[in-house]
């Protein structure tokens, strides 16, 4: 990892990403704060509002729904969320217990907070089994589908080790990839997770700095600088979002439903709308950034991709949220979501706990994870069963 650590050192210049110096005091400490809330929060929006039609193709969604505005009713009840939020809290509930990235309290939180019907994937699900049979944090997601997964789900829970590093891109890479390690351990995998919650941090920064400072090429170019050699495809996937943005005008607010639909399918045939990392999260990059001014028409342009719509959306979800802050989140979204022992307002208070954790790292307080960055040395087990099995 010392070659990711090397390029984020020396990323400088014009298209370096914004950051700032100072004591944490006033307007700019609370609008990180309005992005960490807005990330999560946007995060389980998109999900919520995306899983009711997940599988469905454009044609399917356009004829039975038209724009998906509002939360449907879904397996769980509307507003409800799905393993990508679960686990995103998961990582989040982590990372304020160890002030850090610990693989294995990460991965015991995984197991513990395991709930089948969130609708998890195979190979998490199969990761997670092992996991629950003691096999250790960093070789339980190798043997899933013979060579680790590329799926991802380790992208789609990312969203706050973005926004605790967002001011070490270095760390944060390297943190990313051993969240993914876990369960996706494919470098496409961990690339992936490490993309996302790049692009996480640099939405947060450049929101902070505000709109008039944004600069899309910086934004890609940074993602590009911090790819390891074998995760090559994404470069070429993310000079396709690049492609896409110059060619094809993305129907804004009151597009007729024939416009809408034409877009998403080409947008589909394009970039994608699948589970495999190296297709969803650079379409959710290309989402943020054709509608960076509209969190709404982002997510509601994301369910109309049809495919995995609920991961799709939940990362634009935290794209946007980070840019824009928690204030851009529709009302009527915030308070249709479910609520509860695990709903919205736990998830709030953990982002606002992240929140904390963030700053006394940034007042220059002493860093749990100077000696050991990853927190790989941990010896927690990861043997406890989840609640009604883990299989």
């Amino acid at each position: 990892m010392n070659q990711v650590s090397s390029k984020a050192k020396n990323t400088a210049g014009k298209d370096a990403p914004p950051t700032w110096d100072g004591d944490p005091v006033g307007a700019v400490t609370e609008r990180v704060r309005s992005g960490f809330l807005g990330s999560m929060l946007g995060s389980m929006i998109g999900d919520a509002l995306g899983m009711p039609v997940e599988g469905n193709s454009v044609q399917e969604i356009a004829e039975r729904h038209g724009e998906v505005r509002d939360f449907l009713q879904a397996r769980l009840g509307a507003g409800t969320y799905t393993d990508d939020t679960q686990m995103m809290m998961a990582v989040a509930e982590s990372l304020v217990a160890r002030r850090c990235l610990s693989g294995p309290d990460m991965a015991r939180r995984f197991v513990e907070r395991f709930e089948s019907a969130r609708g998890y994937g195979a190979g998490t699900r199969e990761a997670i089994h092992r996991l629950s049979r003691g096999i250790p944090w960093d070789q339980a997601g190798k043997s899933v589908f013979g060579v680790g997964s590329f799926g991802n789900a380790s992208a789609m829970r990312a969203a706050p080790v973005g926004l605790l590093y967002h001011e070490n891109l270095g760390r944060l890479v390297e943190a990313a990839r051993t969240s993914s390690q876990i369960t996706h351990s494919h470098p496409l995998g961990l690339g992936g997770a490490a993309v996302q919650a790049l692009s996480v941090a640099l939405a947060l920064r450049w929101g902070v700095r505000g709109p008039d400072t944004f600069d899309e090429a910086g934004f890609l170019s940074t993602l590009v600088d911090h790819l390891e050699p074998q995760e090559s495809l994404f470069q070429e996937r993310l000079e396709t979002v690049d492609h896409v943005l110059e060619r094809l005008a993305p129907p804004g607010e009151g597009a007729d439903q024939d416009e809408v639909l034409e877009w998403a399918q080409e947008v589909g045939a394009v970039l994608g709308n699948d589970s495999r990392s190296f297709q969803s999260v650079p379409t959710s990059i290309y989402l943020f950034l054709a509608y960076r001014e509209s969190l709404e028409l982002a997510l509601v342009r994301a369910v109309s991709l049809g495919g995995d719509t609920d991961t799709l959306a939940a990362m634009t979800g935290a794209l946007s949220g980070a840019y824009r802050g928690v204030e851009a989140i529709p009302e009527r979204w915030i308070s249709g979501l479910e609520s509860g022992a695990r709903g919205r307002e736990y998830l709030l208070g953990l982002a606002d706990d992240l929140f904390l954790v963030w700053l006394e790292h940034f007042s220059g307080q002493p860093d749990p994870c100077a000696e050991d960055e990853t927190g790989q040395t941990d010896g927690q087990s990861t043997g406890k069963s989840a609640p009604g099995g883990s299989g």
